[in-house]
Parts: C-alpha cells; structure tokens; sequence
C-alpha cells in the first residue's frame, strides 16, 4: 500500500502541463488614454478699490471721526480739592462731560433737547488715566472729539493739558451709546447725523 502511494507521487512529480493549459503569470488589460484640459480656468477678477482722498474727516457709516479736537479752557475751583490739596479724582469727570456737551452745543445738538424727544445719551463705559495733579487756581484746557462712531454709539477722546506750558495732566476714553424711551440702545437718529456732517463741512470750509 505504502509502495502505491509513493509511486504515485513520483508519477505526478513527472506529469507535464502543455502549455495551452498553463496559467497566465500577468494580464494584459486594454489601456485608455487620459486626455487632461492644457488650458487654466479663468478667475473672475476682482474690482479695484479706489482710495478717497475727499472723504469727510467725520463719516458715521464708515466708523469714523474727528481729527480734530474742541477746546474749553477752565480754572480749579477751591471746592474742587481733595483733603490733599488736588483736584479730586472724580472732578476730572465734570471736566470731561462739561467738554462733551460743549462739543455737543457746538455741533448743534443739545443733550436737554434730546431728553425733550424721550431719548438719552448715556455713558456706558468711561476711562480715566491721571498723568498729574492740578492745584487750586490752575488753568488747564481740555481737548474732547469723537474720536469713532458706530450705529448706536460715540466713541470719545478726551485731554486735559495745564496751561500755559500743555503739561499732560489727564487722558480719557468714553462711550456713549443713544437710548430710546425705554432705555434701549438703537440708532443714532438722521438729523443728528446730518449735523455732524454740516458741522465737518463747516469746519473744512474754514
């Protein structure tokens, strides 16, 4: 038995495969030529910005303000001071709310008058940064513009200078934002608007 089984295992290690029954070793598939575009798609070009070099110093719609400043000149009082002899600290806050409404005036538009409407211009946010002291009997000028604007807001900028030298005494930022009846901030009315752009085209002229 076990002789059969070896032979025919040398049988089959003599066994020839013709060669119209062997196996092909690779494949031979058809190829197709892939064509890819020579050309580059066209981009649509963007339009050029121009720079305006007339454009108002003070224009609400594009957020910005005042180049320059409103001047009012004022002197300490003696019950402006403090236990130490200087102005209080929240003195310099009257000084810089009494330059906004002289801005305000000057412009055309009084904060009494909007209170008549119903509507307030109110602070929201004030910062004050005090470089030096002033003394009882100082003259000092505080400069106020706007320095940016919003839909609803007025972004001052305030210094105080101690004359006649300009020595830096104070600097401060503000924002005040247009509040309806009720309260609620909503946009600055047009008229108001239209008086800041009169007062700008104003001030060019000169």
């Amino acid at each position: 038995m076990l002789r059969s089984q070896a032979f025919s295992i040398a049988e089959a290690s003599h066994v020839i495969v013709s060669p119209s029954c062997a196996i092909p070793t690779s494949l031979h598939l058809p190829r197709r030529s892939v064509s890819f575009p020579t050309t580059r798609p066209r981009l649509r070009s963007l339009p050029t910005v121009r720079k305006c070099t007339t454009c108002l110093a003070f224009d609400f719609q594009s957020g910005k303000g005042m180049s320059g400043f409103h001047d009012v000149e004022l002197k300490v009082r003696d019950y402006e001071l403090d236990q130490f002899g200087v102005v209080n600290n929240a003195v310099f806050a009257s000084y810089c709310q009494h330059g906004r409404h002289e801005l305000l005036e000057r412009v055309g538009m009084s904060t009494d008058a909007v209170a008549c409407t119903g509507d307030a211009l109110a602070l929201s946010e004030f910062s004050l940064k005090f470089i030096a002291p002033l003394k009882s009997g100082d003259k000092f000028v505080v400069k106020v513009r706007v320095a940016n604007s919003s839909a609803a807001r007025l972004y001052f900028d305030h210094f105080i200078f101690k004359l006649p030298n300009l020595e830096p005494i104070l600097e401060a930022k503000a924002t005040a934002v247009w509040l309806d009846k009720n309260y609620r901030p909503v946009r600055i009315p047009p008229e108001v608007r239209s008086k800041f752009v009169q007062f700008l085209h104003h001030e060019e002229s000169n």
